[in-house]
């Protein structure tokens, strides 16, 4: 630490000790940024990602050699800012200046510049203490801690909401409670975030947890994490390889989808549904899903896909209508909740449900394709990953809403059948499956932590068929079925050359450093960052950064309308002696909505409703929500809400098929994008490109002799769009074989390029994609949804995709 940031520190502590009493609460906020501050400068050069304070107080503090009791001050300073900043204390002065005397003995240890004696006059002569919690007979439900080291009986770990003298002991490998642990035990590093669950604590202190969750701050998503249960193993593996390839087969996660929406249809109806017009619905959903689906280009497989379709939607109607009325289910489909969302940082685990009950007593989870129909003969069974789903459900119940596991029903719904399973709980199995989960973590921890090409290569060579086959499993079905897959990854890895292999692995730790910084956050910056600040950032400093909109009190609900579902809300007026950002916020982000009526309310306990900002105003925000809930009674009109930005791992999922899509791509293409050989140009355009009226002439024939790709470089507001484009498609469109797709990394640069597009004389046709609320009001007219108005474009607008989709395939 340089001399002048110590003088810099010490002149901060020295204002915030002569604030005012009304100023109190400001003046911890600046402390609290302080020690943040000096913590991130002490880890620059450290490539460990550490998403909360205490994690990085006590790496700090073993770096620079403080004793456990300086240590434990600045634990209290840190406890006493989270109670005043989360408003849960009032600031006073004498523990102020207790806190600002334990910072500034931290900057003299850190700068090795003595206090100055102006601020040494200010602070108290007595040392700061604290207290240390006592050791009880008791059970903890949650307690977030900090790894340090192990042996044989014990995990030694620090406590975040506790102050010890000694690391706290936490006994594992106990049979029966926590044995299914012994794997995450042994991946463990020191200052890991671990959370412990169902703790419990005996008189002398020592620790029992029945859950041990590695970084719970890295949420995975519930079904990716199901699905790594496999017919031959679940190995971690298997989820590396999911993310990497892209489904090959898109008929039935369609189908899957199509079901969802026949579910949401016979929910809200009165009386019956029409089949064709739900099948509309579906196409003007899934319209680009439908016309890329390769099955459907058969005529065959097309009429047994839509003749499926019609059978899930009497089965769904049949379940509704019947099954949800016998004895022993007693499921109110007028008090149900469509597409809930939890996130669970108590488990690292994030998901949506399909329906719910409201009081959360009962849960559905649907699956259209086919259950285990062999494990036991004549008898359908459940697939060990949709139970391992039910199961993460349950827990996500439990631990994030406080719902006792025992007393929720949760029901497997597989409409081909149809069969409406009542899933049992076994919490060893969950222990089982958050032990993979931990794993998980793990080795994307260290693939971002190494950054090694030799590191990557060795665990990605590991997703093999010998390694994920932990059952042994033999014969055709295993060498026919599940096999292929795997080895298909091998088989394109291993053939790449020494320089693209090297590519493929230095990409993909970019991709997973990446991934792992936008879930944690980032050491290197200050403030909160990632999508776990939406727990870990206290409620000041959301409000100081305009991430949160609060208090919200409804004024308009059209929740329940079946094409734009959304709900208005007025926005409080702060009162003059609050300091509060402008809203961080704008038309068409992602957010989540969620009552917040306590102080103690927040994402990760309360359901939360996922949407888009269709208005916002000085006064009002309308939230259009991406599921229509007809009852009333989900979103309360005399509860107060808030609104936070919901963070999505859709785009790093394409970024990991683009690594694949390299992978499958010919030589010829790895050699272009490798610059192996040079871009090809058809050279019988040179005259006309020589003999060229314009710049923006020439331009466009230049791209037109591009063979492979044409890079046009050039600032801000020279014409790239306005002009180059618009020439290209001009010239491009004139050619009646030819398929014009244009993308952009912005909806902004999109509207721009829709703007040229409608200066194209003679008029040009084109069909927008994306959401009406990231889309200019001009050009909304063209967006997919509103070109399929009518079904008779059905048929022109599959031909006309189809080939472009095709065009864009190669």
């Amino acid at each position: 630490m340089e001399q002048n940031e110590g003088r810099e520190s010490y002149d901060l502590l020295q204002a915030v000790c002569n604030l005012s009493d009304l100023q109190l609460g400001v003046g911890y906020k600046q402390m609290r940024d302080l020690l943040d501050r000096l913590c991130r400068t002490q880890m620059h050069n450290e490539s460990l990602q550490m998403t909360d304070l205490s994690a990085r107080i006590s790496f700090v503090s073993a770096k620079v050699g403080l004793t456990v009791v300086e240590q434990n001050r600045l634990h209290t300073f840190r406890l006493m800012s989270n109670a005043i900043l989360n408003r849960r204390a009032e600031p006073e002065r004498t523990n102020l200046l207790r806190d600002a005397k334990t910072l500034a003995f931290f900057i003299r240890k850190l700068s090795g510049e003595e206090i100055p004696a102006e601020l040494y006059r200010l602070l108290p002569r007595t040392d700061a203490t604290y207290i240390v919690a006592p050791p009880a007979r008791k059970r903890v439900q949650r307690m977030r801690v900090c790894f340090q080291y192990a042996d044989e009986q014990y995990l030694y770990v620090t406590g975040l909401d506790d102050i010890a003298e000694q690391p706290l002991r936490v006994r594992y490998n106990v049979p029966q409670v926590n044995e299914e642990f012994a794997d995450t035990c042994r991946l463990l590093w020191k200052h890991a975030q671990v959370n412990l669950l169902d703790v419990g604590i005996d008189d002398s202190g020592l620790l029992t947890p029945s859950f041990i969750v590695l970084e719970p701050d890295f949420l995975l998503d519930i079904s990716s994490l199901a699905e790594c249960y496999r017919d031959y193993g679940h190995h971690p593996g298997n989820y590396f390889l999911s993310r990497l390839q892209p489904i090959e087969n898109a008929r039935p996660l369609l189908l899957g989808n199509i079901a969802n929406l026949f579910l949401d249809e016979w929910i809200h109806a009165d009386g019956e549904v029409d089949y064709r017009k739900s099948m509309q619905k579906a196409f003007r959903r899934y319209p680009i899903e439908l016309a890329a689906c390769s099955d459907l280009r058969d005529q065959e497989k097309e009429r047994q896909f839509f003749d499926d379709c019609k059978l899930h939607f009497d089965h769904i109607r049949e379940t509704v209508h019947e099954t949800f009325h016998a004895p022993g289910y007693e499921l109110d489909k007028t008090d149900a909740v469509l597409e809930p969302a939890y996130i669970c940082e108590a488990l690292g685990l994030q998901g949506r449900l399909d329906y719910m009950q409201r009081d959360m007593s009962s849960f559905i989870e649907m699956k259209s394709g086919k259950a285990d129909e062999y494990a036991i003969r004549g008898k359908i069974e459940p697939k060990e990953n949709n139970k391992v789903q039910m199961l993460l459900y349950q827990a996500v119940l439990q631990y994030s809403m406080g719902m006792d596991h025992r007393k929720v029903k949760a029901y497997l719904l597989y409409t081909r059948y149809p069969l409406l399973y009542p899933a049992r709980p076994s919490w060893a199995m969950v222990r089982r499956v958050i032990n993979l989960r931990n794993r998980i973590v793990a080795d994307e921890f260290a693939v971002q932590l190494r950054n090694s090409l030799e590191f990557t290569a060795q665990k990605l060579n590991e997703i093999n068929a010998s390694v994920l086959n932990e059952r042994g499993l033999s014969g055709r079905f295993w060498e026919t079925y599940l096999r292929p897959s795997i080895d298909q990854f091998q088989v394109k890895l291993q053939r790449l050359s020494d320089l693209e292999r090297k590519y493929f692995y230095a990409l993909y730790n970019f991709i997973t450093k990446e991934l792992y910084t936008a879930k944690s956050g980032d050491v290197n910056y200050e403030g909160r960052t990632g999508s776990a600040a939406l727990w870990l950032s206290t409620f000041t400093e959301k409000c100081e950064s305009g991430e949160i909109l609060c208090d919200l009190r409804m004024t308009d609900n059209n929740a329940a309308n079946e094409h734009k579902a959304s709900i208005t809300f007025a926005i409080p007026v702060a009162s003059y002696d609050e300091e509060q950002a402008l809203p961080n916020f704008r038309q068409g982000d992602a957010v989540v909505l969620y009552e917040r009526n306590v102080t103690a309310d927040n994402v990760t306990n309360k359901m939360i409703f996922k949407g888009n900002i269709e208005i916002l105003t000085e006064q009002e925000i309308c939230i259009r929500l991406r599921a229509t809930q007809q009852n009333i009674s989900v979103l309360p009109a005399d509860s107060l809400y808030a609104v936070e930005h919901d963070v999505m791992d859709t785009t790093f999922r394409g970024m990991y098929h683009g690594l694949y899509a390299f992978m499958s791509a010919t030589q010829s293409r790895r050699d272009l994008l490798l610059s192996q050989r040079e871009p090809r140009f058809d050279k019988s355009l040179d005259a006309r490109i020589a003999d060229a009226s314009d710049d923006f002439t020439r331009v466009a024939l230049k791209a037109k002799a591009a063979q492979d790709y044409f890079l046009l470089v050039g600032p801000p507001g020279t014409g790239k769009t306005s002009c180059a484009l618009k020439k290209m498609v001009e010239m491009f469109h004139q050619e009646k074989s030819t398929q014009i797709l244009l993308l952009s990394y912005t909806n902004r640069a999109v509207d721009e390029i829709c703007k040229a597009l409608t200066a194209i004389s003679p008029v040009v046709d084109f069909i927008r994609v994306g959401s009406e609320l990231s889309c200019d009001e001009a050009y909304r007219d063209h967006l997919i949804e509103n070109e399929l108005a009518s079904v008779r474009v059905v048929r022109k607008f599959t031909t006309v995709f189809r080939s472009a989709a095709s065009l864009w395939a190669q």
